[in-house]
C-alpha cells in the first residue's frame, strides 16, 4: 500500500503557524476564510490549509471556493463543449481575477505566494513565509 511520508512535527507546526498568519492576513483584507479542508464543499471564500507531506506536495495552500452552483454550471458547460457560454465565461473571469487578487494581497502582506504548479489543481496557490 502507498504511504505518504509526513514532514516532522516541527515542520508541520511551522506550516500551521504560517497558515494561521495567512488566514489572518486574508481575513484582515475582508475575505471569509476557512481552514478545514474536509468541510470545504459547502464553504465560500478562501480556504487555507496545510498539507503535511514531506515532499514537494507539502506546504501551505490557498484556494478560492466559488459558489457550488456556479461551479456546477460551468462544469456542465465545459462537458458540453460550451466554453463560450456566458456562465463558463463568468466562472473563468471570477476564478482568474480572484486567483490573481489573492496572490497580490498575500504578497502585499509580506508572503511569497504564487502558483502551486499542480496540474491536477489549477489556480491553487502555494504560500511561503
Amino acid at each position: 500500500m502507498f504511504e505518504v511520508k509526513k514532514a516532522s512535527e516541527a515542520e508541520i507546526a511551522e506550516r500551521n503557524d504560517l497558515a494561521g498568519k495567512v488566514a489572518g492576513a486574508l481575513a484582515m483584507a475582508g475575505f471569509t476564510v476557512h481552514r478545514d479542508v474536509n468541510q470545504a464543499s459547502a464553504a465560500l471564500g478562501a480556504l487555507v490549509w496545510v498539507d503535511p507531506a514531506d515532499d514537494s506536495r507539502g506546504g501551505v495552500f490557498v484556494r478560492w471556493l466559488i459558489n457550488p452552483s456556479l461551479n456546477l454550471a460551468a462544469a456542465e458547460s465545459a462537458q458540453k463543449g460550451e466554453i463560450q457560454s456566458s456562465v463558463f465565461q463568468h466562472f473563468s473571469f471570477v476564478t482568474e481575477r480572484i486567483y490573481a487578487t489573492l496572490i497580490a494581497i498575500l504578497g502585499s502582506a509580506g508572503f511569497q505566494a504564487g502558483d502551486a504548479d499542480d496540474d491536477m489543481s489549477p489556480y491553487l496557490i502555494r504560500v511561503e513565509g
